[in-house]
């Protein structure tokens, strides 16, 4: 239980149509980059690691809002808390580009929901938790934690995951996420119950995505007026570093297309 263990796993989530139909769409979106007021498209964090952009408007063939709903009716039933979505993401990762040791995020009030589309297996992604530990009071300074050090042992867990499957957990637990050999690809959701001293996130998303069930508990949607918003963000102000060639390839490209379609234009008119 995610009230006792911190952490819940729920096999096929997801069903094989929705997981084709959703790495389709993320196939496409990964090759398209932010130029030019494109805004479909994805940021390469590095060679190996990128995230979709505005995720539940850009992903168009499954509507990501209803499945983090279905994820917080799941939540409604097995806490007694009442949640706020406060993030989705999309997120791909091949060759452990982003890897993360034990740690604990020390903030309660806080579920963060995966969903694997790829990996997540033991040897691939999988994360480890440490239950019974989102209970505990961290010291502010505390945030890599060896449980294996703290005689935790026998309250370590590790998750053997599948495509399809849901884990949601509470961050103030010690957890982290094991070695990427291949590729793990997941949505990523967070919850935020209102109480949490976290800032709540900020979720893009367009009225075509609110279905009749989301329109009857909009507050799912919407912190209480008093929460302190952040919009979440993934940009950086310098060039990340092993930022992929294929990137600078396809500025490249469309800047030359862009000038030569404006030099043409004005040749044009000069010879008229």
């Amino acid at each position: 239980m995610i009230t006792k263990n911190g952490i819940e796993h729920i096999k096929n989530f997801l069903n094989n149509e929705q997981i084709k139909k959703l790495n389709s769409e993320i196939d496409e979106i990964s090759g398209s980059y932010l130029i030019n007021g494109v805004t479909r498209a994805s940021t390469w964090v590095n060679k190996n690691l990128c995230e979709i952009n505005s995720p539940v408007i850009n992903i168009k063939n499954i509507n990501l809002l209803e499945i983090a709903f279905k994820i917080y009716k799941e939540l409604n039933d097995k806490t007694s808390k009442k949640f706020t979505l406060s993030g989705v993401r999309v997120i791909i990762e091949k060759k452990n580009s982003h890897p993360i040791t034990w740690h604990t995020d020390k903030t309660k009030g806080v579920i963060r929901a995966i969903i694997y589309l790829k990996g997540g297996e033991e040897d691939n992604g999988n994360l480890s938790y440490v239950k019974e530990s989102h209970l505990k009071v961290y010291d502010p300074e505390a945030h890599k934690i060896d449980p294996v050090k703290e005689g935790l042992n026998e309250k370590i867990v590790s998750l053997n995951t599948e495509v399809g499957d849901l884990i949601y957990f509470d961050i103030n637990g010690i957890h982290k996420k094991n070695t990427v050999v291949r590729e793990r690809r997941v949505l990523f959701f967070e919850f935020h119950d209102g109480l949490s001293e976290k800032p709540v996130g900020q979720v893009i998303f367009d009225n075509s995505k609110i279905t009749h069930e989301i329109k009857s508990n909009i507050n799912f949607l919407f912190p209480e007026k008093n929460k302190i918003v952040k919009s979440y963000s993934i940009y950086s102000e310098s060039l990340p570093e092993d930022t992929p060639l294929k990137v600078f390839y396809y500025y490249l490209k469309n800047f030359n297309k862009i000038f030569f379609t404006k030099f043409k234009k004005k040749l044009f008119k000069f010879k008229n």
